[in-house]
C-alpha cells in the first residue's frame, strides 16, 4: 500500500479583475493522482508555474483542495479538522528552497533545533545539548557551532540546518521544494547525497520537487512530470529517462544539460 496517495486532487483559483470575479478559473492543479511507496523518493519535475509548489502546499495542508483528496498512511488528510491536522503534521515536514529565508535570524541554531525536537515530545533541559549535537552530526554539521546564528553559516550549511529541523520531529514524509536551486553547483551534490542517505537511514518517504531534470535523475527512484497542472508522465526513473513517452518529457530532456549523472 502506498504511504502517500493523491486522488484526483485539484486546486483552482478564480480569476478576478477590478470589478470582481470574471467567472473563469486558473487550474493550478487539475485532477492529479499520484502514489508514493514508503521509503521511496518521488521526483516531481516541470517548468516554473506548472503547479508543483501548489501541489506541495496542498499535501502539507497549507492550501485547501478544490476537489479530490490526499491520504497519508491510509488517513484522508483532507477530512481532518485543523486541530487534527496540527497533530498529524508532525508526520510530514518540508524543506524549503531558500535556506536564507527559512530560518529565523533571531534564533540560534540550538534554539531552532530544540524547538523542532520538542514538537514530538518534551525534551528535558539536561538532554537538550546532547540531542542537538546528535542531530547536527547527522546532517554533517559540527555541534560546537550550535549557539551560532544563521547569518554565520554558508548557504549549504543553512540548508543542512533546515534539513535537521525538518527531520527532528521524526516525520515519515519529507517534501523538499527546490532545496538545492539556491545553492552553488559545487554544494548541490552534497545536499542531494545527504537527503538520499537520510531517506535510507530513517526510512523516509520523500517528494523532491525541481525544475532541473539532472538533479531529479540524481536523487529520485520514481519520476512524475507535471505540465499545466496535470501529471503527463509517471514511472520509474530509469524508464522515464530511458524511454520517455510524452512529448513534453522529451522536450525537457532535450533541453537538459548533457551528461546527466546517475543516482548517488
Amino acid at each position: 500500500m502506498a504511504y502517500l496517495e493523491i486522488r484526483e486532487a485539484s486546486v483552482h483559483y478564480p480569476v478576478r479583475n477590478t470589478w470582481g470575479s470574471t467567472g473563469e478559473v486558473v487550474r493550478a492543479v487539475d485532477g492529479v493522482s499520484l502514489s508514493v511507496e514508503r521509503g521511496r523518493i518521488l521526483g516531481l519535475v516541470g517548468e516554473s508555474g506548472c503547479g508543483k509548489s501548489t501541489l506541495s502546499r496542498a499535501i502539507m495542508q497549507l492550501q485547501p483542495l478544490t476537489s479530490g483528496s490526499i491520504h497519508l498512511d491510509g488517513t484522508n488528510l483532507s477530512a481532518l479538522s485543523r486541530g487534527e491536522i496540527r497533530r498529524r503534521r508532525l508526520d510530514f515536514q518540508m524543506v524549503f528552497q531558500d535556506p536564507y529565508a527559512s530560518l529565523n535570524p533571531r534564533f540560534s541554531i540550538f534554539r531552532t533545533l530544540v524547538e523542532a525536537l520538542s514538537r514530538r515530545k518534551p525534551l528535558p533541559r539536561s538532554e537538550r545539548e546532547a540531542a542537538v549535537a546528535e542531530l547536527m552530526n547527522r546532517v554533517g554539521l559540527s555541534p560546537e557551532h550550535m549557539y551560532k546564528y544563521p547569518h554565520e553559516f554558508s548557504g549549504g550549511q543553512r540548508q543542512r540546518i533546515a534539513i535537521a529541523r525538518a527531520i527532528a520531529p521524526e516525520p515519515a514524509l519529507l517534501l523538499a521544494d527546490e532545496p538545492v536551486s539556491a545553492l552553488d553547483v559545487s554544494i548541490q551534490s552534497q545536499i542531494l547525497n545527504l537527503l538520499t542517505d537520510l531517506t535510507r537511514e530513517l526510512n523516509l518517504t520523500m517528494i523532491f520537487i525541481s525544475h532541473d531534470l539532472s538533479v531529479v535523475h540524481y536523487i529520485a527512484d520514481d519520476i512524475a512530470v507535471m505540465q499545466r497542472g496535470r501529471i503527463v508522465e509517471y514511472g520509474r526513473a530509469e524508464d522515464v529517462f530511458g524511454s520517455p513517452q510524452h512529448e513534453y518529457t522529451r522536450t525537457l530532456l532535450a533541453a537538459a544539460p548533457k551528461g546527466i549523472p546517475q543516482h548517488a
